[in-house]
C-alpha cells in the first residue's frame, strides 16, 4: 500500500472506525508543517502579513492512536459523565490528549503519555457516527473560549464520516485552567448531534523549548 493513501479500517459491523493516512518516516507530515510555515513566510502584500514562525516545528508521525471516543463509560474510562455521551448542538467539550486508550476506553498505560510532554499540536482523524440530523463540529486548543469560524466535520443523519486535520494544543503550564495538551471540540448551532471519536496520528513541536 502506498504512502498517503487513506486507508479505511471497517469494524464487523460494516461502519467505517476511521480513515488514517499511512505516512514513512515523516516526510509527509513534516511536509505538511514546512509548506504551512513556508506559505506564512511568503505571503506577500496580498496575502496574510503574520511573520514566519521564529522557531520551526518538528514533525512526528506515529502509529494512530485513540484518545476519545464518546461511547465509552465513566466507569470504565474514568472521564466524567459530563465529557462523554452524544455531543449535541451548541455544545463544547474539552478533550485531553495527554493518553491513549484501548477501545474501552481505558489507559493502555498511565505512566506513558500518547505524545512527549513538548509537543505543542497535533495530527488527528475525527470521526462523528450515530449522527442525529444535520450539524457540525470545529476544533481549537482547549482554552478557546468561542467557536472557530470554520468547520472542521459536517454530518447529516445516519452517516458515519471523519476528516483529518492539523490543531495546536492548549500547553499553558503557568495557568492550568484546562488539561495541558487538550483541545476543545464544538458542536454547531444546527439541530444534529453525534457520537464523536478523536485519533492522534502525529504530532508537533519544539523540543528546544521544553529543554
Amino acid at each position: 500500500m502506498e504512502n498517503n493513501e487513506i486507508i479505511s479500517e471497517i469494524e464487523s459491523d460494516g461502519t467505517t472506525r476511521r480513515n488514517v493516512f499511512k505516512m514513512a518516516a515523516g516526510v509527509a507530515i513534516g511536509a505538511t508543517a514546512a509548506g504551512m510555515i513556508a506559505s506564512r513566510a511568503n505571503a506577500g502584500a496580498s496575502g496574510p502579513t503574520n511573520p514566519p514562525l521564529a522557531n520551526p516545528l518538528n514533525s512526528y508521525p506515529i502509529t494512530p492512536v485513540r484518545v476519545y471516543d464518546s461511547r465509552w463509560t465513566s466507569a470504565v474510562s474514568g472521564i466524567p459523565g459530563a465529557k462523554l455521551g452524544r455531543m449535541l448542538r451548541n455544545s463544547s467539550r474539552v478533550i485531553d490528549c495527554s493518553f491513549s486508550r484501548s477501545s474501552s476506553g481505558v489507559k493502555i498505560d498511565p505512566n506513558t503519555y500518547a505524545i512527549p510532554t513538548w509537543a505543542s499540536a497535533i495530527y488527528f482523524n475525527i470521526t462523528v457516527t450515530d449522527c442525529s440530523r444535520v450539524n457540525y463540529l470545529c476544533i481549537a486548543p482547549a482554552d478557546q473560549a468561542s467557536q472557530p469560524p470554520t468547520s472542521i466535520i459536517n454530518f447529516d443523519t445516519g452517516v458515519t464520516v471523519a476528516n483529518s486535520s492539523f490543531v495546536s494544543l492548549y500547553t499553558d503550564l503557568d495557568t492550568p485552567v484546562t488539561p495541558y495538551q487538550s483541545v476543545k471540540i464544538f458542536c454547531g448551532e444546527d439541530v444534529g448531534s453525534c457520537h464523536v471519536i478523536l485519533d492522534i496520528m502525529g504530532y508537533a513541536g519544539n523540543f528546544s523549548f521544553m529543554a
